[in-house]
């Protein structure tokens, strides 16, 4: 190795200093004993990926009422946080939501931009690849969309389609698969030392939810029109999308960029939950709102008037 090479990366070290000095707000929403909880309850963090053996709803779940209220405090919490993430113009935040079809990939996203200013957050959703998309890497189209300083993006479906589409097509080979995930972790740690947070989620929903979901749908008309031939495939081919999925969340769940998996089959506690691990992220992530600009700073401008004088 050169004397070259041994010279540290500044950015890098910085990034890293800045994680040892933070601290969870002191008015945290998602205090530390909770966090911890929602960590062991949902983070995948070296476990085993078995999805049949990761819940898809509890049984012990707060009632309607009281969900709606804790997603109101969570949503108007969220648009504090995004907003000073934004102001503060120095962090990033990658939010990748995936799950197989009808597991409310776009309607947790909803939940979560419901209440947030459209300059704080923004969705880009990523459909099957086009012509020019498909003639490059897969993960040529999403590049260009990760955040820069300052900003926030959710990802709905991602560069992971790259991976698991392919696998369910049977068409490729171990090494193969072995190498994409490669080039996804070496993406995402690339993200990670060039400051971004990426926060993956997968929603995990049960074959028998699935299956009632896609049911409703086919006989609603102003909704059937979503179903296709892709919709129809996953709902008869279950298990292989879950086997695929369960290989790629175990290989790609890093220390940098970890997987959270979050029961699907009830909307509100979904929604919830993802709020949840939203805002336990930003609250860890050390935001502050920054100095104002020092010549704004020391006008006169800002001093009340006195009584009886002339506005």
């Amino acid at each position: 190795m050169t004397k070259a090479d041994n010279k540290p990366d500044t950015k890098v070290t910085k990034r890293k200093e800045t994680k040892r000095s933070e601290k969870v707000l002191p008015d945290a929403l998602v205090p530390e004993s909770q966090w911890e909880i929602l960590g062991q309850a949902c983070m995948v963090n070296g476990k085993a990926v078995r999805l049949r053996q990761w819940p898809t709803r509890y049984g012990d779940m707060p009632s309607k009422e009281d969900m709606h209220e804790r997603v109101d405090q969570l949503s108007e919490r969220l648009n504090h946080l995004l907003t000073c993430l934004y102001a503060q113009g120095e962090h990033k935040l990658l939010v990748i939501l995936q799950g197989m079809d009808t597991a409310g990939k776009d309607g947790a996203a909803r939940a979560i931009m419901r209440s947030v200013h459209p300059m704080a957050l923004r969705m880009v959703s990523f459909k099957e690849p086009s012509e020019q998309e498909a003639a490059h890497d897969f993960l040529w189209r999403v590049h260009p969309h990760v955040p820069g300083a300052g900003q926030s993006v959710i990802f709905n479906r991602s560069h992971y389609d790259g991976i698991i589409m392919p696998i369910i097509q049977d068409n490729v080979s171990s090494n193969w698969i072995e190498e994409r995930i490669r080039q996804a972790n070496d993406f995402e740690r690339l993200l990670v030392e060039t400051g971004t947070t990426v926060l993956k989620i997968f929603l995990n929903i049960s074959r028998e939810e699935q299956h009632q979901r896609m049911i409703e749908r086919w006989e609603t008309p102003d909704k059937r029109w979503k179903l296709t031939e892709k919709d129809l495939h996953c709902g008869e081919n279950y298990s292989m999308y879950a086997n695929a999925y369960e290989q790629v969340l175990e290989k790609t769940c890093t220390k940098q960029a970890p997987w959270w998996i979050i029961p699907a089959d009830h909307k509100g506690f979904r929604n919830m939950l993802v709020a949840e691990i939203l805002v336990g992220t930003l609250e860890r992530m050390g935001l502050a709102w920054p100095e104002p600009d020092p010549v704004v700073a020391k006008s006169e401008f800002w001093k009340k008037p006195s009584t009886g004088q002339a506005t």
